[in-house]
């Protein structure tokens, strides 16, 4: 079977979303015969282009074509006027970005189907507003604004892509992407079980037993992360917990005014910054618990993590924590937005809790060979 992939890779971010694709593409290549073409959010990032060059070498399933034109073009039209059509089985597109189904078309007439971790839209402007409309009131005006253009945008974009039959199918880590942009209901899709998975590297940092008087909130810190409500979770308490605030701020102006409430709110948290990930893993698996009071997600590593760390954790329960977590030993979960619902369930909990090692995602290898029976399914068709 011969498959074109068509890769966002992140390069200057860092999230689970990113590396999942790179950990899928390093297994895909072992199993299939696989083109690797990086999306063109990729191919803009100039200054990123020689790291882009030695990861694709690296993974060595890149046309070498596609290798001279990112080494000698220097824009996006000088790449995709490069492109050669090829014939493929099939087609997958590792982005929520519609430009790059666009793109995996002007090589390929194969059917060609996207893996969502996020959704590329919403159907539903009160979703969106859920997730959107956090923190402070006049960014949190701006930020849902810009969003529901760019979904509505996106939204007609995606939907013309399916009535020319540009886009045919979808592979998602979870139904949340799915439901949230009603693709369940205009694609075939297939839901990649297990979806995700956690470097086995953390289990050598892990806890059971014997662990340290404080709590951990570690994601990327904005809004919809859950933010602004850490401070409030934590005034409400009945217990005196320190709480260890860990990551970066997505914008500087959250990080003044979430240290601002903090200090006007006398709680016991503590903001100490971006942690690599060994100094991460080992102060996670030494903490009580986690709190995630997250309300953007389509299947959360920082609960996976914290499982596989030994590590509770309190969350929302939003459709991707009932999905994926909703019976899982250790995660507790209280109604979404109801802060003293948390705070309640963090202040009855018994802190000798074990927490079973989540043995379904414990490895990427089978992760991809799940994918790959989705892959599988749609190149049959």
């Amino acid at each position: 079977m011969n498959v074109l992939a068509v890769v966002d890779f992140g390069l200057n971010e860092k999230t689970g979303g990113y590396k999942r694709n790179l950990e899928i593409m390093k297994r895909l290549s072992r199993n299939i015969n696989v083109d690797i073409i990086p999306s063109l959010r990729n191919v803009r990032l100039y200054s990123c282009r020689k790291d882009l060059i030695t990861l694709l070498e690296s993974l060595n399933s890149t046309p070498d074509y596609i290798l001279e034109l990112l080494e000698k073009s220097s824009g996006v039209e000088e790449f995709l006027n490069g492109l050669k059509t090829k014939r493929y089985d099939i087609a997958v597109v590792y982005s929520n970005s519609s430009e790059n189904v666009r793109l995996a078309r002007r090589i390929t007439s194969a059917p060609i189907g996207v893996q969502l971790q996020l959704e590329p839209f919403y159907r539903d402007m009160t979703t969106l507003f859920k997730i959107k409309f956090r923190g402070i009131t006049g960014r949190a005006v701006k930020k849902f604004k810009e969003a529901m253009e760019e979904s509505k945008r996106e939204e007609v974009k995606w939907k013309e892509l399916i009535e020319r039959g540009d886009l045919n199918f979808a592979i998602s880590v979870s139904k949340v992407p799915l439901i949230n942009s009603s693709l369940d209901k205009l694609l075939s899709y297939r839901v990649t079980n297990p979806g995700n998975a956690f470097d086995e590297d953390l289990l050598k940092f892990r806890r059971e037993r014997d662990k340290e008087d404080y709590a951990v909130y570690f994601t990327r810190l904005m809004p919809e992360k859950g933010l602004f409500e850490i401070p409030l979770i934590w005034k409400k308490l009945r217990r005196d917990v320190k709480l260890y605030v860990i990551g970066q701020f997505v914008d500087e102006r959250d990080k003044d005014d979430f240290l601002s409430l903090i200090k006007r709110l006398d709680v016991n948290v503590e903001y100490v910054g971006f942690k690599e990930k060994e100094e991460l893993y080992n102060t996670v698996a030494k903490a009580m618990f986690t709190v995630y009071p997250s309300h953007y997600d389509s299947f959360s590593l920082v609960t996976l993590e914290s499982l596989a760390l030994g590590t509770p954790v309190f969350a929302y329960d939003t459709l991707a924590l009932k999905e994926i977590y909703g019976n899982v030993k250790g995660v507790h979960l209280a109604r979404e937005d109801e802060v003293k619902g948390l705070a309640d369930l963090i202040s009855n909990f018994k802190s000798e809790e074990v927490v079973p090692i989540p043995e379904e995602y414990s490895s990427w290898d089978k992760v991809a060979e799940a994918e790959l029976e989705d892959i599988k399914a749609f190149a049959k068709r």
